[in-house]
């Protein structure tokens, strides 16, 4: 029998892009529900999923998204030339959308991405919004196309 990963607090603030402080806020508020395990938090794919489900998460998340593509545009001096993009896709297959992230990951070194927004919601909407270099940008939307999205 397989055994289901489970994931740390840390892997969740990673995941979700936000701090090990916020996720146990979370965590303290039952926001995010979890088990301890020896001692320490651990947390299934489904915990991690009833989390963005949730209405607060959802409108913090939508909040620091706002917050995010403001600053970008309010930033005043910048050596870098950005681009941000905001898509929307319908993609209801798993597979498709692991496959898709992958790719994205291969394109956008972690140093160079800005700041990146995900939600999938439980009809398989893709809502993305990823802040990076022109070539980086340009790569995302030449996937999204190659994948017939």
């Amino acid at each position: 029998m397989l055994e289901e990963k489970l994931y740390s607090i840390s892997e969740i603030a990673k995941i979700t892009k936000l701090t090990d402080r916020t996720i146990r806020n979370y965590l303290a508020s039952g926001t995010l529900k979890g088990r301890k395990i020896g001692g320490q938090w651990r947390f299934t794919r489904k915990d991690i999923e009833a989390l963005y489900s949730n209405d607060e998460f959802e409108g913090d998340m939508q909040d620091k998204t706002q917050k995010n593509i403001v600053k970008y545009f309010k930033e005043e001096k910048s050596d870098d030339n950005t681009a941000c993009i905001i898509m929307k896709l319908n993609i209801k297959s798993k597979e498709q959308r692991k496959e898709l992230f992958a790719k994205i990951k291969e394109v956008v070194p972690s140093k160079l991405k800005k700041e990146g927004i995900t939600f999938i919601d439980e009809d398989g909407h893709i809502k993305m919004v990823l802040i990076s270099s022109f070539e980086h940008v340009s790569k995302i939307v030449e996937i999204v196309k190659e994948m017939n999205l």
